[in-house]
Parts: structure tokens; C-alpha cells; sequence
């Protein structure tokens, strides 16, 4: 089996569920510390790895088994086995992937052990033959794909399931904690009241918090944080000019507080964090740094 370099799928705001980037790979150990700016599924191709997802739920993820991880979600990984860990992933996003994900059954950190790979493998490699190009046409033809890709993955696992909640609990938890994070997905870059929010919904912050680290493994307010992160990391790799001043503005942050809260969450300042970036072309550069793979004035500590 050929490994598949990684591509990434242009954005197109009328596509409701859009592949982010597709592709195979040997793994290394690599950090997450926010998370990614998108919901993955990797599916073990040789070897074995283990993940930590939010600091405290390890999985042990063996060939032919596959991890689906939120957007957002703070994780890590790194291989076990002395047979190098071959995974390849596919990474998606866009206004209907919560609405998708719920009404599928499926779950962040959830644990899928499916039976026939070919099938799955398949809509894979045709996801990332069309990702060459990337016209229009394609856009639509790739998101009718992941789509099929998502209901083969889910057919496969419904017996061998993890990780399942009972469903008759867990869509209408889930559908009060997409009112409350849609909300924020929305205008994480204004002036936020979580407090507001939450109360939006009809429950207490104690209830939608308790629903955030179930389904996300963070706090609501961690995850407004990731939002945020993501969204400034994703304006210095795409404008090396932009100044610190821009990226405040635009997230509705103080520069002051803006500079702290960056460094606090990310573990290196600013500066340090474009200075990297900007040495990097521009594909690898919006893997590499949104993966949180290097360390200033260091090389890459791992792939994808």
C-alpha cells in the first residue's frame, strides 16, 4: 500500500461538511496541546499507538482500528511498537459536521475497531485523488465522499463500538451542548459573557460544563480558548505581516492580554511562534505548527 503525502481541500463556505486534509503517513510523537482545527478520524494502517486525550484518557489504537478526536480537543500521541506506526487521517469540518457526527452516533475519544478495510480505504483514496486540484466540481464531489466515508465507517463499527453512550441520552445532551459551542464558533472573536451564553440554553454553567467534558474533554471556557488559539495561529501562518496588534484586534482581546494568554497556551511567545512558521512552506508550515510539532529554534519532533 503506497502512502498518500498529505493534501490539504480549499475551503467553500456553501459546503456544509468539507474535508480539511487527507493523507497517510509514519507517526512520531507529536503534541496537541489546543488541538486540531478539525474533527479526524486515523485509522491504524501498521503498528500500534497510543493516545492521551485531554491528559487523562489513554487509548491503545492497533491496526485496524480507527479514533475519531473533535476539533479542539487537546490530545497527544506517539507510536509503541517497534513496527513503524503507519495511520493514515482525514480531517474535516464545516457548519454540519456536529449535526453529522450526533445523528451518526458518534463520539470524541471514541474507539472503532472495523472489519473491512479495503472499503474504507478506498473512499480515502479517491478523497485524496480529488484533493489534487481542487475545483469546484471536486469540492462538491469530495464532500459527497466524506459523507459516504462517515456512514461506511459507522456501519462497520456499530457492534464493535468503545465507547457508546445509550442514545436516548446522549443526542439530547449533545444537542444543548451544540446550542451553547455553535453560539461560540460563531462569534468567538467579539467580546463573550459565557456566563450569557449558557444561560441561553436553560441550564446552569455547572450542567453545560459537565456536557463540555464529556463530549470535549475540556471546560467550556478551555474550549473557547482552543477557538481563539487555533484562529490566531491560522492568521500568522496565512499573513506573515500581520502584527501583534491586528490579531488582538481581530480576536477582540487587549495586545497585552492577547500576548499572555497566546504564550500561556501555547508555551512560547508570539514572536518566537512567526518566527518558526515563517521558515516553513506554507502547506507543511499549517500542518506542522497547528499539530504544536515544533519548538522554537528546533526542527520537526513529528509528522501529519
Amino acid at each position: 500500500m503506497k502512502e498518500l503525502p498529505m493534501r490539504f481541500v480549499t475551503s467553500m463556505d456553501l459546503i456544509p461538511l468539507q474535508v480539511y486534509s487527507v493523507g497517510s503517513d509514519h507517526q512520531r510523537a507529536t503534541h496537541r496541546p489546543v488541538g486540531f482545527s478539525a474533527t479526524q478520524v486515523f485509522i491504524t494502517l501498521s503498528g500500534s499507538g497510543r493516545f492521551r486525550i485531554n491528559e487523562n484518557n489513554d487509548l491503545v489504537v492497533k491496526k485496524n482500528q480507527a479514533l475519531i478526536i473533535y476539533e479542539g480537543v487537546p490530545h497527544e500521541y506517539f507510536p509503541i511498537t517497534e513496527e513503524p506506526w503507519i495511520v493514515g487521517w482525514i480531517s474535516f469540518r464545516g457548519a454540519s459536521v456536529s449535526t453529522m457526527l450526533t445523528s451518526m452516533n458518534f463520539h470524541n475519544g471514541e474507539l472503532l475497531l472495523f472489519n473491512h478495510f479495503e472499503q474504507l480505504w478506498k473512499l480515502v483514496e479517491q478523497i485524496w485523488l480529488l484533493a489534487k486540484t481542487n475545483s469546484t466540481e471536486e469540492l462538491w464531489e469530495i464532500s459527497k465522499l466524506l459523507y459516504s466515508f462517515l456512514l461506511e465507517l459507522r456501519k462497520q463499527t456499530t457492534s464493535f463500538s468503545r465507547q457508546t453512550p445509550k442514545v436516548n441520552d446522549a443526542i439530547p445532551c449533545k444537542a444543548i451542548l451544540d446550542h451553547v459551542t455553535n453560539i461560540l464558533r460563531e462569534h468567538y472573536t467579539q467580546p463573550l459573557q459565557l456566563s450569557e451564553v449558557i444561560k441561553s440554553s436553560g441550564y446552569s454553567h455547572q450542567h453545560i460544563n459537565r456536557l463540555s467534558r464529556q463530549f470535549y474533554g475540556v471546560t467550556l471556557n478551555q474550549y473557547l480558548q482552543n477557538l481563539r488559539i487555533l484562529h490566531a495561529v491560522d492568521l500568522i501562518e496565512r499573513n506573515k505581516h500581520i502584527t501583534l496588534s491586528e490579531i488582538a484586534e481581530d480576536l477582540g482581546m487587549d495586545k497585552r492580554y492577547f500576548t499572555r494568554f497566546f504564550k500561556k497556551n501555547m508555551g512560547i511567545s508570539t514572536g518566537e511562534f512567526k518566527r518558526v512558521a515563517q521558515t516553513l512552506p506554507e502547506q507543511e508550515r499549517a500542518a506542522r505548527m497547528l499539530a504544536g510539532e515544533l519548538l522554537p529554534g528546533e526542527g520537526v519532533l513529528g509528522k501529519t
